[in-house]
């Protein structure tokens, strides 16, 4: 299921609906509900994916509804001509050897964090950004946060790694850029461009964090709607 809303591209928004029509089977059928017509229609029938997909967590960015590359390509359901598309990998990317932390959208940015090397038990995270033709990804920010180990010893323990990008946030300004993470104890903000960082709330026993993506736990909130 993905909601397709964006107040700056119109008032209505769209629910983009991915049921399997068999178990077991990777057969598709994409239903769309407008809330302007308030009818639920059959986009695509009949979809038959090859590789294995997952379809839980979509973000809507640039009219278009993405699902993250969780074992295979990305996809995306373009709303104005209703096709299901595919995007690959970062350049030199292999599914099977990518650690996803984050998917997701801010200001108008889609991004991608990946996990570099968490084998060698270090924290380096890839920032994605996706061009605006949907041609593929870029590196916006390599982030190396060695450094919070000091201050929060338990985001990593033996090659376990306890801490969970929540949400990367860019500012008004470029130097404003932050990302949210929860280490397992605490929530951190950091900065992109000056590594600061400061708690902005913390937990009275450790908060079982589940890094895998597949149940995504956290969402934005905004008062007002100003883009964010």
């Amino acid at each position: 299921m993905g909601l397709a809303y964006h107040q700056t591209d119109c008032p209505h928004y769209k629910l983009v609906c991915v049921r399997r029509l068999e178990p077991g089977v990777d057969l598709f059928q994409i239903q769309l509900y407008s809330s302007d017509t308030k009818k639920l229609e059959i986009s695509c029938k009949s979809l038959c994916i090859g590789k294995p997909a997952l379809f839980g967590h979509g973000v809507y960015w640039n009219r278009a509804v993405y699902w993250a590359p969780f074992s295979g390509p990305a996809r995306y359901f373009k709303l104005d001509v209703e096709q299901l598309q595919m995007l690959p990998l970062p350049e030199g990317s292999v599914s099977s050897e990518i650690f996803i932390m984050y998917f997701g959208e801010s200001r108008g940015h889609l991004h991608l964090v990946v996990y570099k090397n968490y084998e060698d038990n270090c924290l380096c995270l890839n920032v994605y950004e996706m061009l605006s033709d949907h041609s593929g990804w870029f590196v916006k920010y390599q982030l190396e946060l060695d450094e919070l180990r000091g201050s929060f010893p338990e985001m990593i323990s033996g090659y376990t790694c306890y801490f969970k990008v929540i949400d990367v946030v860019r500012g008004e300004e470029e130097e404003d850029t932050f990302i949210v993470l929860n280490t397992g104890k605490k929530v951190i903000t950091y900065n992109v461009h000056d590594k600061s960082f400061k708690q902005v709330s913390s937990f009275t026993r450790f908060l079982f964090v589940d890094i895998s993506m597949f149940h995504p736990i956290y969402h934005r909130y905004t008062e007002t709607l100003s883009s964010f």
